[in-house]
Parts: C-alpha cells; structure tokens; sequence
C-alpha cells in the first residue's frame, strides 16, 4: 500500500469513527431536513466542548435560563424575523443551534438559515439558544415563548 492509498484507508477509518446518528422520524431529524445541506452536525464530543464554552461565556439561572440581569446588552423579540433588522447581525453568519436535550448533537448553519426554519428548530426541545461564541452573540428561545438576544462581552 502506498502512501496516498494509506491516508485514504486512515481517512475512511476516521470517517466512520465519527459517523454521527440522527434519530429517524424525530423532531431533530425533521429539523436537520429543514435545515438542509449547508448545516454541519456535530460528534457528540464537539457538541460537549461548544456546551463548555458557552457555559463559560453566559451565567445561567437555577431553572437553565440565561441570566439576562448580568448581561448588559439585551432585547426582546417578538419574532424570529426582528433579528434581520438589528445592525450588528450578519444573516449570513454560522450559529451554533443548542437544545436543553444535551444528547443531541449541536448543529451549525448560518443564521439566515435559522430564521427561515424556526419552528422546526424551536420544536426539538423546551428550549433553544443560537449561539455565534465568535461574535459574543446570543439568542434565546424559552418554551414560555419568550426570546431573547444579547450579546456577551468577555
């Protein structure tokens, strides 16, 4: 075996190892359809080291809510399609997608994309943040309706 045909055997390997299942005929897989080819599913040991950083970025309350009084820059929304009007927000920007169901795997995908498809998104668990760890931007969808975005300065 040469050498190119070994790094294709070891890359094949790799491949599988990291073969990530997406349960069949459920929320999450509905919404990774609807989501589409431009969104990146996540191993389950990635998935755990996006949850860290974001845990280290945003103070959350007992009930799993972010704490919204320690975050100085803050709004509500009403509606998904109010963060295409908010200035600093670049619709075209890849976001991770968080669900309080941490067994699931995090995708990412631009967040254009995100708003597009709210509602499959949201329907994946009680409640979902929208996370951009480059750019200290967050959003948060809360199952009594409420959402939120802030931006995080660390």
């Amino acid at each position: 075996m040469n050498d190119k045909q070994a790094r294709l055997f070891r890359i094949e390997q790799l491949k599988k190892r990291i073969k990530i299942e997406i349960p069949s005929g459920s929320l999450y897989s509905e919404c990774i359809e609807a989501l589409g080819p431009n969104t990146r599913v996540y191993s389950s040991e990635k998935s755990s080291e996006i949850v860290s950083l974001m845990e280290k970025m945003v103070n959350f309350t007992q009930w799993a809510r972010i704490d919204w009084e320690s975050i100085d820059q803050k709004r509500s929304l009403k509606k998904p399609e109010e963060l295409k009007d908010i200035e600093p927000i670049l619709l075209r920007d890849n976001y991770f997608v968080v669900w309080n169901e941490f067994s699931l795997p995090i995708v990412e995908t631009n967040l254009d994309n995100i708003i597009k498809n709210f509602n499959d998104v949201i329907a994946v668990g009680f409640d979902t943040w929208i996370v951009n760890l480059d750019k200290g931007i967050i959003i948060e969808s809360h199952h009594e309706g409420d959402l939120t975005m802030g931006w995080i300065t660390t």
